[in-house]
């Protein structure tokens, strides 16, 4: 994804640069959007886990370990947003921001549409506040922008 973009790499390369058959391939995914949700996941995954860890849930430690976390993971952001894959990321993005809010956060009622429209307001605005972030080369500091997020989301 570093030299093409997403939709021009085949099963085919895929499977090759893995070292592994079609067959072998398709037991495992249903396709390469689905090995890249997965290979995502693997990053967001553990930060996901920290997080619900933390003893106490403080609005400005979270956002604050959010964009360290991503500062620190920009690369793999970078790729995805310029191969093309930024539709798939947001995707899945929405929904471990979803998921944390549900799970962690009992500041406000998080049950049917209240929850439903909540998550996709917070999670659409921090992804589109963390991509042109990137995009710009991080040079707001990550305090500023934890900042900027704990107003919006905290």
């Amino acid at each position: 994804m570093k030299q093409k973009q997403f939709a021009a790499i085949s099963i085919s390369e895929l499977v090759k640069k893995a070292g592994i058959s079609r067959m072998g391939f398709y037991r495992n995914y249903n396709s390469k959007e689905a090995v890249l949700i997965d290979y995502f996941g693997q990053y967001v995954t553990p930060f996901y886990q920290i997080l619900t860890q933390l003893p106490e849930k403080n609005p400005v430690v979270i956002s604050h370990a959010y964009f360290d976390y991503v500062n620190a993971h920009s690369e793999l952001f970078e790729v995805l947003i310029s191969s093309g894959a930024e539709d798939i990321l947001s995707k899945r993005f929405n929904h471990f921001v979803s998921q944390f809010y549900v799970n962690n956060v009992r500041t406000i009622s998080f049950e049917g549409d209240y929850a439903r429209y909540w998550n996709s307001f917070i999670a659409a605005g921090l992804f589109r506040m963390t991509i042109d972030w990137i995009k710009d080369g991080k040079q707001a500091p990550v305090d500023l922008m934890a900042k900027i997020a704990l107003k919006v989301a905290g």
